[in-house]
């Protein structure tokens, strides 16, 4: 530890030089559907920040940590301005990654052209292709997995059904999620699609399986009941596009979290909204469930989490804040699930961790597991034995849940031609009913199980 504090800026710099030439180097190699303006921070960002705040280089670190951990347009915005109208030029690529944000953030017109003179003059030349106003015209922040990924994958607790959809696989003009009837004992009718005319932004299947909710580009939800194959509602959310939604039939309810940071209770029989509550300023990213209905977890994409109590009255139900977790982790809360009695949350975000969170109205940390990359994928075992996580870096972890240690890793390889094998990132996973294997989906829109 002497050691440390002696050699400290010894370190942080030769971290930060290295880290420097990775970025460098990752901004080179960027694809048009991944570009420098969401490359992952300098990593010895952290600490470069706590010794040098002021620094302009500091200023463009908070860019990096605000534009990939928490999809903040406008706080990235803020700070390369600051860097950039102060002339630092100490890494050229901010100059495209200032272009990239203000073309992002749909900025007037005068403010773009200069921001890409700007970049055209002071930045570091790449091609022609990679000009900010050709990949982000009419392109949606944050930018979905690549083509044939899946992200939007949910269970019923009964086991009955699972539900997915691909986060950029268009059938013709429509899209397709899918639902698999799993008791079904006719193959013919394992499974069913669920169409529509834009990109499935959220899904979830009520704890029964009875009911799917899902939502899409736009902020349209559909509701239906699975059981009678019917649609029930297709509704329009006042503002804007949904990132999480549920279903309660126990309570008659359906839920949803937006862009705009509000969570709205629906009547499932009239399709009215009961209730609306300014759940976050940042958009709303995941929703949970307790098993028993009668609570409801949300977190947003500035790693914030709260914990309502449900309380159903004869007007409209009643949420009771009764746990707030402000900054529980760094960036986006990717997903949340609760364990079976309620006792516990784990969760997942794009600071690369996932936590286990004991219930209390001030939550404690139970244990935290770690990836190299954004983690997407969280479930809790039916028995309660293991979680497990998946993510950007190719990886499925299984974790025991008594001690937080690693049980297994696990790769799925993808399939794309006799010669060409590789392990796909991961942005979901769930346990099989049994808690003896995980189920993903690969490449090729297939379910696959695994034994751990």
């Amino acid at each position: 530890m002497d050691l440390f504090q002696k050699y400290r800026i010894l370190i942080v710099v030769s971290l930060a030089f290295a880290g420097g030439a990775w970025y460098e180097l990752t901004f080179v190699d960027q694809s048009t559907a991944y570009v420098s303006a969401m490359a992952a921070p300098n990593p010895a960002a952290n600490v470069l920040i706590e010794l040098y705040p002021q620094r302009l280089g500091t200023k463009c670190l908070e860019a990096d940590q605000a534009l990939y951990l928490r999809y903040d347009l406008k706080a990235a915005k803020k700070n390369l301005e600051l860097a950039l109208a102060n002339n630092y030029k100490d890494d050229p690529s901010y100059y495209y990654n200032y272009a990239s944000v203000v073309v992002m953030l749909d900025e007037p017109q005068d403010v773009v052209e200069e921001a890409v003179r700007q970049w055209r003059t002071n930045g570091i030349p790449v091609q022609e292709e990679l000009d900010p106003r050709l990949i982000y015209k009419d392109v949606s922040f944050p930018l979905p997995p690549d083509e044939g990924l899946t992200q939007l994958l949910a269970k019923s607790l009964d086991g009955r059904r699972v539900v997915m959809a691909p986060e950029m696989a268009p059938g013709g003009d429509r899209f397709f999620a899918q639902v698999h009837h799993l008791f079904e004992r006719n193959l013919a009718y394992r499974t069913s699609n669920i169409s529509a005319n834009s990109r499935f932004t959220a899904l979830n299947l009520s704890p029964n399986g009875s009911h799917l909710i899902t939502a899409n580009e736009g902020g349209t939800i559909a509701i239906l009941d699975l059981d009678q194959q019917q649609t029930l509602h297709r509704l329009s959310n006042p503002s804007g596009d949904v990132h999480a939604v549920a279903v309660l039939p126990t309570h008659n309810l359906a839920v949803s979290g937006d862009h705009g940071g509000v969570l709205r209770l629906w009547d499932l029989t009239s399709g009215e909204v009961l209730a609306t509550l300014q759940g976050s300023e940042r958009p709303l990213s995941s929703i949970a469930i307790s098993h028993d209905q009668s609570h409801i977890a949300a977190g947003n994409w500035n790693g914030d989490i709260k914990v309502w109590r449900l309380s159903p009255t004869e007007n409209k139900p009643l949420l009771e804040l009764v746990s707030l977790n402000p900054s529980a982790h760094q960036g986006v809360i990717t997903k949340l699930v609760f364990n079976s009695d309620g006792t516990q949350l784990a969760s997942a975000s794009r600071d690369h961790k996932a936590r286990m969170w004991n219930l209390d109205s001030t939550p404690q940390v139970l244990f935290q597991v770690e990836h190299k990359a954004p983690v997407y994928g969280l479930d809790i075992s039916p028995d309660g034995s293991h979680l497990v996580t998946s993510g950007e870096d190719r990886q499925i972890k299984i974790w025991a849940t008594a001690s937080g240690e690693e049980q297994k890793q696990i790769e799925v390889i993808g399939v794309f031609t006799d010669s060409e094998q590789i392990a796909l990132p991961m942005y979901s996973v769930l346990f099989s009913m049994d808690s003896k294997e995980i189920i993903v989906v690969n490449n090729r829109q297939e379910i696959q199980k695994y034994d751990y």
